[in-house]
């Protein structure tokens, strides 16, 4: 397979935090990650349709991994969420503190459980029980508030630009560890102001941290009911159905990419790809362990094209994916990361921009020297720090402005399993064994009419599209880019190139 090599890019730091290796990775290739910003990987192009959706999988092996990730995350999770703020306000510190009384009380009802239902009589361990559960109910009423869903229209001011966009949809679901108060509060009007238009919230609701955790490795092994799903999907059906409507999009924050992952493949199956070409999806440090769309030869681009036209609805041929995902954050590691770099098999579609956490933050203000992912405004933070920062007289970089490192390495294993998966299914289904052909063997059916065929196109094409990011920085293939307002950024860069300084 050929190697691939990174664009000419000057670290901004001399050392790297700390990240979690994959195994079967070169070395080679991670000594390029920890020295480069920003790593992309391409979207699967499937052309074999080979990948394997996870509800074809035993479900007792998914829950056995999922325990094993699980129980390897939680105490960095836990860690990253106690010191990932340097100065919080006191809200912020009444929540956190809340959260965490009420996750060592559901651990300690999980402990005792057992031995007082042994020891206990009924009446005495039912009463134990009932007071229990009334405080775990009554904490989590606090925390999640009376209504899981919020709209804010965009805040005026004088460095923004751009009409109300009334004929646009734009919804953000809250993931784990964001209570209801900070999305309110704070989260949803500061995207409502960066992206300059009205902007509808759902809240993820909490049931304590070792019940969430349950909970979000349930859903990502199946497909249980849920409200907040069914809400989702309604407000995305009705905006996709509606002609008026020429935009939809959906940003996620990490375990909340799992309900969106579901909404988005039973849309899928209800509406017509026309319909779709309207949906925009953007995760952050997406916790989901599968991403559906249909794929194949039908569903691929005519050509690999940079994203930097006002509106390309018209040349894409299904929904439009971007997952943000910073090497340090828990949840992305899990998910996003997993998925594409070690379950090969796996279907996550979607291009993948990783934040190696490596570029630094010049400011006059008190705040943490390093994004961990954990917080909505980490990534934020790192992909528009100068809308984000109201510091006067700071320079800001975000990471989009550095050139990308193509992982073309992690692109072309991806089509390469799909084609070998889909001749063993083939193989399979015929009795002639469930072998898998080697590389030199995938080569040599390019000529048949099968699925492999379509497989090398596709293969083609992730390679094309590989060699047309190459060399280009993040805000030129990124979609998200060209919604937030730019104004407040490119005076400050007008005036720095005069010489001069607007407070």
């Amino acid at each position: 397979m050929p190697k691939f090599a990174s664009p000419a890019v000057s670290p901004a730091m001399t050392t790297a935090p700390s990240m979690i290796p994959m195994p079967n990775m070169k070395a080679g290739i991670m000594s390029n990650m920890m020295t480069t910003p920003v790593t992309y990987i391409p979207p699967l192009c499937d052309g074999a349709c080979g990948t394997t959706p996870r509800s074809q999988m035993p479900m007792w092996s998914m829950m056995r991994m999922e325990m094993m990730q699980m129980m390897r995350m939680i105490p960095s999770m836990c860690w990253t969420m106690l010191t990932h703020r340097q100065h919080m306000t006191w809200a912020d510190m009444g929540d956190m503190m809340m959260r965490t009384v009420l996750a060592c009380m559901e651990m300690g009802m999980m402990v005792m459980v057992i031995p007082l239902w042994l020891m206990m009589p009924g009446a005495m361990f039912a009463m134990w029980m009932a007071t229990c559960a009334m405080v775990v109910m009554g904490m989590c009423w606090m925390l999640n508030g009376k209504e899981q869903t919020h709209m804010c229209n965009m805040e005026s001011e004088g460095w923004m630009m751009g009409p109300e966009m009334e004929n646009e949809k734009w919804m953000f679901m809250g993931g784990m560890g964001m209570s209801n108060r900070h999305c309110h509060m704070q989260t949803l009007p500061a995207m409502s102001r960066m992206f300059n238009r009205p902007m509808m919230c759902v809240c993820m609701p909490t049931w304590g941290l070792p019940f969430d955790m349950m909970c979000m490795m349930m859903q990502r092994c199946m497909m249980m009911p849920s409200q907040v799903r069914r809400n989702l999907y309604d407000q995305m059906r009705s905006a996709l159905l509606d002609d008026s409507m020429h935009r939809c999009v959906v940003m996620a924050h990490n375990d909340a990419a799992v309900i969106v992952s579901q909404a988005v493949s039973q849309l899928c199956c209800d509406l017509p790809t026309e319909k779709l070409r309207k949906l925009e999806i953007y995760t952050f440090g997406a916790a989901a362990s599968e991403f559906l769309m249909p794929v194949g030869e039908s569903m691929m681009d005519s050509e690999p094209s940079l994203h930097s036209t006002p509106d390309m609805m018209t040349e894409r041929k299904g929904v439009h994916v971007e997952h943000f995902a910073m090497a340090t954050d828990p949840f992305a590691q899990m998910g996003v990361l997993q998925s594409v770099r070690q379950n090969m098999n796996g279907r996550f579609c979607g291009g993948v921009v990783i934040m190696n956490n490596n570029m630094p933050m010049k400011s006059n203000m008190n705040m943490m020297e390093m994004c961990c992912g954990m917080m909505m405004e980490d990534y934020l933070m790192a992909l528009f720090p100068a809308q984000m920062s109201t510091g006067a007289g700071a320079t800001y970089r975000s990471v989009l402005d550095s050139p990308m490192m193509i992982d073309r390495d992690c692109a072309e294993k991806r089509e390469i399993a799909a084609m070998g998966n889909c001749h063993a299914s083939s193989a399979l289904m015929k009795k002639r064994g469930g072998k898998r052909l080697s590389w030199t063997g995938l080569a040599a059916t390019a000529g048949q009419k099968n699925g492999i065929n379509a497989g090398m196109v596709g293969l083609e094409r992730a390679r094309k599209g590989c060699k047309g990011c190459d060399g280009h920085m993040g805000r030129e293939v990124s979609w998200l880019v060209r919604y937030v307002n730019m104004g407040h950024a490119m005076h400050m860069d007008k005036n720095m190139t005069n010489g001069t300084h607007t407070p």
